[in-house]
């Protein structure tokens, strides 16, 4: 990866002058640098979020997992809008309840809150040392 140049950068959209620190970059291999600055890039992105957040969450879906919205909402609706591990209610809205999926397949399990997710995950998904929380949780 290159390093930033000390050189400034004026950005396309805002027109101001700026460190090239201020730039993201375009390709890391070569070092080239996007032509609008991190500020405007965010403002632009978060712009087209808010004006079609379905077609966000969509994306979003099929790129992470795979999977379309719809195939998420019957997957909400198959749950009855629960965690598939403690049951507590999701509201139906984005990042409620948490894609699960098995990291060495990819393989989706179901929904779960994400405090369940992030426990399945410290606990690297392994069946053993899930077995050993139980134990060691009823002792």
């Amino acid at each position: 990866m290159k390093y930033y140049s000390n050189l400034n950068r004026i950005c396309i959209n805002c027109k101001e002058e700026k460190s090239s620190r201020d730039f993201y970059f375009r390709n890391k291999k070569t070092g080239r640098l996007s032509s609008t600055c991190k500020e405007c890039d965010k403002a632009r992105v978060k712009a087209r979020h808010q004006a079609n957040p379905q077609r966000t969450k969509n994306n979003d879906l099929k790129r992470t997992y795979g999977i379309t919205i719809e195939e998420h909402k019957r997957m909400f609706q198959e749950q009855n809008g629960v965690c598939a591990i403690c049951g507590c209610k999701g509201d139906g809205r984005w990042k409620t309840l948490c894609v699960d999926h098995c990291h060495k397949t990819g393989k989706i399990r179901g929904l779960l809150c994400r405090s369940c997710n992030t426990a399945l995950g410290q606990m690297k998904d392994d069946p053993t040392i899930i077995q050993k929380a139980v134990l060691y949780l009823r002792s």
